[in-house]
Formats: C-alpha cells, structure tokens, sequence
C-alpha cells in the first residue's frame, strides 16, 4: 500500500478531483458552501454559468456624396463606336435607378452583412448596410440566502386557575439553533392556597426541547 502513496500519485488524484469539481461547477461555487458579497457571508443556493449568442443588429445609410469614389476617364475609342447609338436609350439607361442587393455571410457563423446600392447616373446615389452579428455573452446566475444562525429569545411566563387566581409565574430563556431545533429553560415561582386565603411558594426550574414539524407542500 505505501508503494503508492507517493508525491506523484496524490497530485493526479487531486487533480482528477479538481478536474470533476470544475466540470460539475464551472465557477468553482459549490451549494451549500458562503460567498461573501459586499463584505457579508451568503450560503449558495444555485450558481449556474450560461453562454448564451445574442444577435447584435446595426443599420447604416450614407449617401453617395459620402462615399469614396473615383472618376476614370472613358477610352475615346468607346465614344466613336457610341455615335450611331439610340441616344434615348442612353439617357434612359442614364437616368434609371438601379438598385444591387447582396449578403455577406461572416465565417464561423457569426452573422450576414446584407448590402443594398442604389445607383443613377453613373453615381451611386445611397449605401445601406444592414448587420446581424452574434456575440456570446456569459450569464451568471449566483442565488443565495442569509446562512442559518442560532437565535435567543427571552420573556417572562404565568398562569391563573380559579383556586390560587395566579398558580405560577415565571422567566425563561429559548435558544433556536441552525437546524430549527428549539431549547427552553425557564426559573419562576408557583403559587399553592391551602385554606382558600393563606398560600405557599415554591420555586421551580424546567427546561425542555423541541423537534420541527416538516409538513409536505
């Protein structure tokens, strides 16, 4: 047995432990264990981390002006072979508005650019982009609540009967621990008439315990 208890083998066991606590719980949190937020302890209730894709839209237009553009000058060969041309199909060519639509899918999924030109007179009159990315955020949940703690109660306790008006009366003591299991001590003093006027006291000291009952929801 002491052959394997060596450096070696307890670091690949405590890191085949790290490995499954990291699997189970990401975020290192484990239930039932506190944090502290803001300075105060918290028990974990839930603690869960998400990757989550949201689709990021953004619209642009510019304007023709706006955009960088270039002026070559058209080879005069080509005006000589224009002259026998309809002209009016020229200008009507010339003044149509012609519009290009194209999308651009981004690698590994991550979104369409869809791309929209109007273009007149040679010019390209206005430039829409329409962008559809996705981004993955990290969604943290941490749930939690204020950790259990004993609690002391004190007060004062009496009784009446008809024979000895007040039987007893008493001060005590109630501890309620973690686990909702309640403790009381209690000192006082009981009152007994004998003839119906005269009457004795007598000390007394008790204690007791109690269990909850868990009701089913």
């Amino acid at each position: 047995m002491k052959k394997y208890l060596n450096f070696k083998n307890i670091a690949i066991v405590v890191l085949l432990i790290w490995v499954f606590l990291q699997t189970c719980n990401p975020g290192g949190i484990i239930p039932g264990k506190t944090v502290k937020i803001d300075g105060k302890k918290y028990e974990v209730i839930k603690h869960t981390i998400d990757t989550v894709e949201v689709i990021k839209e953004k619209v642009v237009t510019k304007k023709g002006k706006d955009i960088v553009h270039e002026v070559i000058d058209v080879d005069t060969l080509v005006l000589k072979e224009l002259v026998n041309v309809d002209s009016a199909a020229i200008l009507k060519d010339y003044l149509s508005k012609v519009i290009y639509k194209d999308t651009l899918f981004l690698p590994d999924s991550l979104g369409t650019i869809a791309l929209v030109d109007t273009i007149t007179k040679n010019r390209i009159l206005g430039r829409t982009f329409d962008a559809k990315v996705k981004q993955r955020e990290i969604k943290e949940t941490l749930i939690v609540k204020e950790p259990a703690k004993n609690q002391v109660y004190y007060g004062l306790n009496g009784g009446f009967n008809k024979a000895d008006v007040v039987s007893h009366v008493g001060a005590g003591l109630m501890l309620k621990t973690k686990k909702d299991k309640l403790y009381q001590f209690g000192v006082g003093v009981t009152n007994r008439t004998v003839d119906g006027t005269n009457g004795s006291l007598s000390p007394f000291i008790n204690f007791g315990t109690y269990w909850k009952i868990k009701f089913k929801k």
